[in-house]
């Protein structure tokens, strides 16, 4: 299992989770080019579970620090040529940005996924929305949308890192989600990046 140490010059932490994922977790890097050429790509969009690595090719110090109130990494100073890296277990949407210099952005967006994109009113469809369940402050929020209307509430204050759906109609329905920190005002990631179901 990896530990997070922030002085080490790479480092790995499952966000708002506090347990490591398995070996096998994929790993994206992001190069931090220049106070003026900021993060490279400055959005990226990858499964739960990725890892994604700062590789800082500047010759000065900056950091990834995901923005607030949620701020669920702050990776402190990535010193010319050292990376620090942070996992990303759920899905949602999340800017961050250099705090030394905050003109520097960046957004990483995770998807959820759906077992199936078509199925029947028989079809039990299982939406996943972290490689974990969550822990301590955090839960997860479920929103759906029956064909073009308006997004609703599905399901809130979820701790599962997946949950069920069974059509009572044929249509289609789509389905996003983001994890919230209870212990802080207004903390959320963004909603994430919907996906759709068919229902013949």
């Amino acid at each position: 299992m990896k530990i997070a140490r922030w002085g080490t010059p790479v480092i790995a932490v499952t966000l708002a989770l506090g347990i490591a994922l398995p070996a096998q977790a994929a790993t994206t890097t992001i190069s931090i080019i220049s106070r003026t050429q900021g993060f490279s790509p400055s959005v990226i969009s990858r499964p739960e579970g990725t890892t994604f690595a700062w590789n800082n090719t500047d010759s000065i110090g900056h950091t990834s620090t995901q923005d607030s109130p949620l701020a669920l990494w702050n990776t402190n100073t990535i010193n010319g040529g050292a990376t620090k890296s942070v996992t990303v277990a759920s899905a949602g949407i999340y800017p961050y940005h250099c705090a030394i210099h905050p003109t520097m952005t960046g957004t990483v967006k995770v998807p959820i996924k759906v077992s199936a994109t078509t199925g029947t009113t028989a079809t039990t469809f299982t939406i996943t929305l972290a490689t974990t369940d969550a822990t301590g402050s955090f839960v997860y929020d479920v929103q759906e949308r029956v064909g073009t209307g308006a997004w609703m509430t599905f399901k809130t204050g979820l701790t599962a890192k997946s949950t069920t759906f069974k059509a009572t109609a044929t249509g289609s329905y789509s389905f996003r989600s983001r994890i919230r920190d209870t212990s802080k005002v207004n903390a959320f990631s963004g909603w994430s990046a919907k996906k759709t179901i068919s229902v013949t």
